[in-house]
Order: structure tokens, then C-alpha cells, then sequence
């Protein structure tokens, strides 16, 4: 039962680092190419956005899984 969720909160910290990655994305974008006048400014959003994002799902996984190991304690053994 550990294991399982250890799982769930690496897959919920996955999940989360997706989202925060698609919810920065215009300030990360804005920031970094600026308005959009042309084909090269839209190209350069979609790289940040298909390399920005399994990146930001691979932290969150692994943020996931520390806290998740950190935080769900192993069942005691029962003399009883």
C-alpha cells in the first residue's frame, strides 16, 4: 500500500508540474521571444513549450516521489 501511494503522488506531482509548466507558459514566452511578429517567434514558443513541459513533468515527478517517500511512514509491526 506504501508503494501505491508513493506512486499516486508521483503521478500527481507529474501532473502538477505539467500544469504549472502550461499555466507560466506566456510569461516564460514573453519574456524570452516577445511579441509575436512571424513565423520564428511561434516556432520559438512551441520549442519552449514541447521542451518546457516534459521537463517540468520529469521535476514534478521527482518532487513528487520526495515528498511522497518523506511523508507516508512505514507501517509499524504489530507484536500483537
Amino acid at each position: 500500500m506504501r508503494k501505491l501511494k508513493i506512486f499516486s503522488c508521483t503521478i500527481v506531482g507529474a501532473l502538477c508540474g505539467a500544469l504549472l509548466m502550461y499555466l507560466l507558459l506566456p510569461v516564460i514566452c514573453d519574456y524570452f521571444v516577445g511579441p509575436i511578429y512571424g513565423e520564428d517567434q511561434m516556432s520559438a514558443n512551441a520549442a519552449i513549450f514541447f521542451i518546457g513541459t516534459p521537463v517540468m513533468f520529469i521535476v514534478g515527478a521527482v518532487v513528487g516521489w520526495c515528498l511522497g517517500w518523506k511523508y507516508i511512514k512505514r507501517p509499524q509491526h504489530r507484536s500483537c
